[in-house]
C-alpha cells in the first residue's frame, strides 16, 4: 500500500493485478490478434462487421452488439491504452468489490455506453461503427472518483491531480470534443452507468468500508419485500373505507353513494374480497 499523506493524498504507481482484471485484459488481447489476423491474411473485416457496435444493425436486432464492441479495438494504442486504465483502476475496484460485482458493474457501463450511442444515433447524431472498452473504463472511473476523489492521477504523465478532478476534465473533453473516430457517445454512456451504479446502489460504496457487495437477488428480494408491504398497506385502507361506506349504506341506502364510491367498492370487492 502506498504511503498516504495526512492530507489524504495517494500516489500510485499501479495496483496489483486481480483476476476478473486480468481475464479482461486476455480477453481484449485475443480478440485484437484474431482481428489483425483476419485483416491482414485474409483482407476482411469478418468480426468488426458481426460485433462491432453498428446502431443500425443493432436496431435490426443484433442486440449482442451493446457489449461485444467492447472487446474490439481500431488499433494497438487504442487497445494498450484502454488496458492500462483497466489495470489502474480496474484492479483497485475489484480488489474493494470482489470478482462477480465487479464484473456486474463494468458490463453494464459497457452496455449502457452502447445504448447511449445507440440512442444518440436515433435522435439524429450519426455514430457510425462503434468499437472500445472505453464505455466500461469510462464507468470505472466514474466510480473510482467518487470512492476516492482525493487519491493522486498523474494526468497526461506529468501532472498529479486528484481523481475527481481528472475525470471532470475528461468529462469536458466529452462533452466539447468533436469529430475523429473517438466514441464519445459510449464514454458518456459508461460514465453515466458509474455515476447511477455509485449513487442509486449503497452496496458498491458500502464495499469500501465493510466488506459487503450489491446482489441482485436481494435487490429483487427486496422489492418484492416492500411490494408486499404496499400491497398489505393498501388492503388496509381499502377495508377501513368499504366498512366507511357499508355504514353510509346502512344510514342512507345504497343511492346515497357517489359514482365514485360505487366503483370503489366494486373494485374493492373484486381485487380484495374475492379470495
Amino acid at each position: 500500500m502506498p504511503p498516504r499523506s495526512p492530507s489524504g493524498y495517494e500516489l500510485r504507481f499501479g495496483p496489483e493485478l486481480t483476476s476478473i482484471v486480468r481475464i479482461l485484459l486476455i480477453a481484449n488481447g485475443i480478440v485484437f490478434v484474431l482481428q489483425f489476423l483476419t485483416q491482414m491474411l485474409f483482407k476482411m473485416h469478418f468480426l468488426e462487421g458481426l460485433f462491432a457496435l453498428s446502431p443500425a444493425a443493432v436496431m435490426g436486432g443484433s442486440v449482442w452488439q451493446l457489449i461485444t464492441y467492447s472487446f474490439l479495438h481500431v488499433d494497438f494504442f487504442h487497445l494498450l491504452f484502454n488496458m492500462l486504465a483497466l489495470w489502474m483502476f480496474g484492479s483497485e475496484l475489484e480488489s474493494t468489490w470482489g470478482g462477480k460485482p465487479f464484473l456486474k458493474f463494468y458490463l453494464f457501463a459497457s452496455f449502457l455506453g452502447g445504448v447511449v450511442t445507440v440512442v444518440a444515433s436515433i435522435s439524429g447524431f450519426p455514430q457510425g461503427i462503434v468499437m472500445g472498452a472505453s464505455g466500461g473504463i469510462f464507468g470505472l472511473l466514474v466510480a473510482y472518483a467518487i470512492l476516492w476523489p482525493n487519491r493522486e492521477i498523474l494526468f497526461m504523465m506529468i501532472f498529479p491531480l486528484r481523481a475527481k478532478f481528472f475525470v471532470m476534465i475528461l468529462m469536458l473533453m466529452i462533452v466539447f470534443a468533436q469529430g475523429g473516430r473517438a466514441a464519445h457517445m459510449a464514454h458518456l454512456g459508461g460514465a453515466i452507468a458509474g455515476f447511477i451504479l455509485m449513487k442509486l446502489y449503497t452496496g458498491w460504496k458500502d464495499n469500501s468500508s465493510k466488506g459487503s457487495s450489491w446482489s441482485l437477488s436481494r435487490y429483487l428480494q427486496k422489492r418484492r419485500f416492500q411490494r408486499y408491504q404496499e400491497e398489505m398497506y393498501n388492503r388496509e385502507n381499502a377495508k377501513k373505507r368499504v366498512d366507511d361506506l357499508l355504514e353510509k349504506i346502512s344510514r342512507e341506502g345504497m343511492n346515497s353513494l357517489s359514482r365514485s364510491e360505487k366503483k370503489f367498492l366494486n373494485d374493492a370487492s373484486q381485487k380484495y374480497f374475492n379470495e
